[in-house]
């Protein structure tokens, strides 16, 4: 059996289900739910690993789900029961260096997904325009940092490596992952105060910024967002 074929199980099994409202994962009638509420049979370790893979090359490996498809399967990702598995990055069982490859992950996956498949929108306007992943691309460090609060943060590497991920992301010539990275920063500066120079060299240093979007950089360096 390939490598491979593991990996893809995995992906199917967080993206590739019919968009539902409520979404499959949250279904309550028992018996609907019965596929999803099972521990996942595989160790953190290797979830870790799925986690860096997918998105890693996440371009090609998430091509074939739709906009929707994926945006309910990254609030799966974050969804706490049963499975937690962004939880899986927090965890001491798991080798530090597979979970900071992890979290370096993060930057493929803005780069080949987000950037691609989201609008300019800018979610914290509540603007028309948006597209099915602007939601999950403005929440995500904001669900990743209510689990990577600093008291969590046992290792001081996986904290350099959020920051960078933050400043990697904010580089990014797309303006829902700009906000995404700026939603996220405006969460950590008090933590973390050097992000107060990360957004002071971005505002000088990237032209064309529209208005709004400087004036959401000014608010997440005061650690002013929602």
């Amino acid at each position: 059996m390939s490598s491979a074929q593991p990996l893809q199980v995995w992906i199917d099994h967080v993206f590739d289900h019919p968009v539902s409202d409520p979404p499959w994962h949250e279904a309550v009638d028992p018996e609907a739910a019965s596929t999803g509420t099972e521990e996942w049979p595989e160790p953190p370790e290797t979830v870790v690993g799925y986690i860096a893979e997918a998105f890693e090359r996440s371009g090609t490996l998430l091509s074939r789900f739709s906009d929707e498809q994926l945006d309910q399967g990254f609030w799966y990702l974050f969804y706490p029961d049963p499975r937690g598995f962004m939880e899986t990055l927090l965890d001491e069982r798991v080798p530090l260096a597979s979970r900071r490859r992890a979290v370096r992950s993060f930057v493929p996956l803005f780069e080949q997904v987000m950037a691609e498949r989201c609008s300019s929108h800018l979610s914290h306007l509540d603007e028309k325009g948006a597209k099915p992943l602007n939601g999950a691309c403005y929440m995500w460090f904001d669900e990743m940092l209510d689990r990577f609060n600093p008291e969590r943060l046992i290792h001081a590497q996986l904290e350099t490596d959020l920051v960078d991920t933050l400043h990697a992301i904010l580089a990014i010539p797309q303006d829902a992952c700009r906000e995404s990275a700026l939603h996220g920063i405006g969460h950590w500066v008090r933590e973390y105060p050097q992000l107060v120079d990360m957004v002071d060299q971005f505002l000088p240093h990237t032209p064309g910024l529209r208005p709004e979007l400087i004036a959401y950089a000014e608010s997440a360096r005061d650690g002013k967002v929602l």
